[in-house]
């Protein structure tokens, strides 16, 4: 939890940078970026800059022959068909599952499909994984959590993402996800994941209203368990002649936990460290609950 001073005192910073306009305050900030239709439509205007990510944890994923993988946070389904293509090479095909907590990414996702037919074999969800009872099927023989997505759950939700994953999870089953490195000579986090940073994007679609993104990062705090990183987000809708439509903020947090610390977290909910690959710019672990 975080108290209400400790905002204001965020928002007073925010205020002297310019950031914030003076009429605006505690009640107009948000947390709920990723299961709004904000975030929807800016995620699926990132698609291009996305297309030709690399997903470390791709080359992991049939190391055991699953035979049922489930995708947490498929979003509009970038990662999923990159498995799904993956898939397609294996002797013995894989099931396809994908959960998504955003509802409004479905038409995004529709669409992707669209031009991506592998994608149309694969079983997908909109709720949210901590909390559903709606899953096709109750367990899987690999579940993976990708794009770094780990660092965006509080250190307060962890046991809650790992009770559900050992409850969708196969007893024999695996857990790929990634999250953000140290650097290898001084222990210390990547300096643009931690320093103060002020950035901007402009999402335009055709046809569609113009959404502008003004982002603010905090200095990264010292925590026991490593660091952690404030974000605050700002999105104006526009019309396509620039007259604001829609001006909503959101308060986001990152969690760099280092590696000792994550072990520790891992061993405490019950897991075990199968490996840790490094080699690439995110650190993937693969997790058995046996």
């Amino acid at each position: 939890m975080y108290s209400k001073d400790e905002i204001e005192s965020e928002l007073q910073r925010l205020y002297d940078f310019g950031f914030l306009m003076k009429n605006e305050s505690i009640s107009d900030i948000r947390s709920d970026l990723h299961s709004s239709e904000l975030w929807a439509d800016v995620f699926w205007r990132r698609r291009k800059n996305h297309a030709k990510r690399y997903d470390p944890e791709i080359q992991f994923i049939f190391d055991n022959n699953p035979k049922t993988i489930l995708e947490i946070g498929t979003a509009y389904g970038r990662v999923l068909n990159k498995i799904a293509a993956e898939n397609e090479k294996q002797t013995k095909k894989a099931k396809l599952f994908g959960i998504e907590i955003c509802k409004h990414c479905k038409k995004y996702f529709q669409a992707y499909s669209k031009k991506h037919s592998l994608l149309e074999n694969c079983n997908i969800l909109f709720d949210d994984f901590l909390k559903t009872n709606n899953m096709y099927q109750k367990q899987f023989d690999l579940i993976v959590l990708s794009m770094n997505t780990f660092p965006s759950f509080p250190i307060s939700m962890l046991e809650d993402l790992f009770s559900a994953v050992r409850k969708h999870l196969n007893p024999n089953g695996f857990w790929i996800f990634s999250t953000y490195k140290p650097k290898a000579a001084d222990n210390k986090y990547n300096s643009e994941n931690l320093r103060e940073n002020h950035s901007g994007e402009l999402l335009i679609e055709l046809g569609e209203d113009i959404i502008a993104g003004e982002h603010y990062q905090f200095p990264a705090v010292k925590k026991d368990y490593g660091m952690q990183a404030i974000t605050y987000s700002l999105y104006n809708r526009l019309t396509r002649e620039y007259k604001l439509k829609e001006r909503e903020i959101y308060r986001n947090i990152r969690e760099f936990i280092n590696p000792d610390d994550l072990k520790k977290i891992i061993r405490n909910n019950s897991f075990h460290i199968k490996s840790i690959d490094t080699s690439s710019h995110s650190a993937v672990y693969c997790l058995s609950i046996t």
